[in-house]
């Protein structure tokens, strides 16, 4: 239960690291308005001592960032909305103008570039060393006009094309190397369009025994991509740039446009919406109802993180100044 995130702030004193039971999945709120509100909501949450960095672990965090205040720089990743591209390139474009003079960057490795940001390394958080990556989930043959999680596009040695959507992305399926072309379902497309741009993709061309992918969301350990996934094959890891993965398709493959301003709408409305939610409330009612009748020698025990919760927000004037940063972003319009 819980959406787990973890911060690390950077500053002449070091990094300090911190927990928050609830912030994963609205990352984005404790971002939007600039590094002081984002600072001060980190530090008002549950702090982690030097004996305490077993939290760090990257199977188990959602979300989370590094502000570093040396560099300058923000790395960060988690929250839903951004797995929809055009709230994703609308957000990242509003925190260029409301981080002025950082640098901001997603965190395409999770915890991993977080650690690294900090200077913990990332074998700080790799805890996961060996584990095996399964396919991704629920081919659709037909795909036509579906919402497609994962895109795999496969041009072979005659130079034709076909696609792979599936409808949940799972794992990457760049971590199948070569030997994916012959665990690919039968059935390929020659021509897919979709609805909406999917969140992950993975490009082969067999001729130049070359594969690209992309994703916009955290996988970690996805890049830089173990040498021996991939034996006799270059592969280049293109961040979120799906346009990378079109080209390559020609026509066979559309996306709709993005439609940036209707992403931008589509974040202010959701973080406007979550502005104020506080879940612990909610979670110590029901522990509430679940306790044990009278008599009874049960208890009911939360685990203390569940409650550590400390939700700081922006004030009126710094969301006055992301509302005016939204207006430049939209273009004035």
């Amino acid at each position: 239960m819980g959406h787990p995130a973890h911060f690390i702030l950077v500053d002449d004193a070091g990094p300090r690291l911190y927990y928050d039971h609830w912030a994963a999945d609205t990352i984005g709120d404790v971002l939007i308005a600039g590094p002081r509100s984002a600072t001060r909501y980190v530090t008002a949450q549950r702090p982690c001592g030097e004996r305490d960095d077993e939290w760090l672990e990257e199977v188990s965090a959602e979300g989370g960032a590094t502000i570093d205040h040396r560099a300058r720089r923000l790395v960060f990743f988690g929250d839903d909305l951004m797995r929809e591209m055009p709230a994703r390139r609308a957000f990242l474009r509003l925190l260029a103008l409301t981080w002025p003079g950082w640098d901001v960057r997603w965190a395409y490795d999770g915890l991993g570039d977080l650690a690294e940001q900090a200077g913990l390394g990332r074998a700080a958080v790799r805890r996961d060393a060996g584990r095996e990556h399964p396919m991704p989930e629920v081919p659709m043959p037909s795909g036509e006009g579906d919402r497609v999680a994962h895109l795999v596009t496969v041009r072979d040695g005659t130079g034709a094309l076909t696609a792979h959507p599936f409808a949940r992305a799972g794992e990457h399926s760049a971590w199948q190397g070569p030997g994916l072309l012959d665990r690919l379902p039968d059935g390929g497309l020659t021509r897919l369009d979709l609805r909406v741009v999917p969140e992950s993709g993975l490009h082969m061309d067999v001729r130049t025994r070359t594969a690209e992918a992309w994703t916009a969301v955290a996988v970690p350990g996805l890049w830089p991509l173990p040498a021996e996934l991939w034996p006799g094959w270059r592969v280049r890891f293109r961040e979120d740039r799906y346009e990378e993965q079109l080209r390559r398709c020609a026509d066979a493959v559309t996306f709709p446009p993005l439609d940036l301003a209707a992403g931008l709408d589509e974040v202010l409305t959701a973080m406007v919406r979550r502005c104020g939610h506080d879940p612990v409330p909610a979670l110590l009612e029901s522990a509430g109802r679940r306790s044990p009748q009278a008599g009874s020698n049960l208890t009911v025990e939360l685990n203390p993180l569940f409650t550590a919760a400390s939700p700081i927000e922006a004030t009126p004037e710094e969301w006055s100044a992301v509302l005016r940063a939204a207006t430049r972003s939209r273009g004035g319009r």
